[in-house]
């Protein structure tokens, strides 16, 4: 008799869910503290939306010189595989491990959303780095080229969404 967790996962992967293991390692000087960050991630990663639910087990920090370091290996079941992108993208875990469905199919528009989160993901990690540097007055610059940027970027979309799609029998 399959345990409700087991019925929860299979019912998940037949919607589109992906049951995946994620990889955290953390190092730092103070041991307590980097495997209470690990338990706060794996906390975290239940309140994600789209998280069905997330179960962790994390190793006791070795010490390394004046570091310690610890690892969490994180199971997840995720709505879909958006989601799980979206959660690699945030944390950014060291590795990851589909352990579940055996293939992912994804219709065009999910396709376009994953790419895109991972862009914004990395245009607003790059666009942080920059403002650091900068003065008050290239920061305000810089926010009224990302303004015009986004305009046209909606500008685009609103086409391409106007755009006949071509069909695969359709030659150019």
């Amino acid at each position: 008799m399959a345990s409700k967790i087991e019925v929860l996962t299979q019912a998940t992967i037949e919607k589109g869910g992906i049951l995946a293991m994620l990889y955290f390692d953390m190092h730092g000087p103070d041991k307590a503290r980097i495997e209470q960050l690990l338990v706060d991630l794996a906390n975290r990663l239940n309140d994600e939306k789209g998280v069905v639910y997330s179960v962790g087990e994390i190793d006791r920090a070795m010490e390394l010189g004046d570091q310690f370091s610890a690892a969490a290996k994180i199971t997840i079941l995720t709505n879909n595989f958006a989601v799980l992108s979206r959660i690699c993208d945030r944390y950014g875990p060291m590795g990851i491990e589909i352990l579940k469905p055996n293939e992912i199919h994804l219709s065009i528009p999910d396709a376009q959303q994953v790419i895109f989160d991972h862009v914004k993901m990395m245009s607003d990690l790059l666009r942080e780095m920059i403002e650091k540097n900068m003065t008050p007055e290239e920061r305000k610059k810089l926010g009224k080229l990302m303004e015009a940027r986004a305009e046209l970027g909606k500008d685009m979309i609103q086409k391409g969404e106007s755009a006949p799609v071509p069909k695969k029998d359709d030659k150019k």
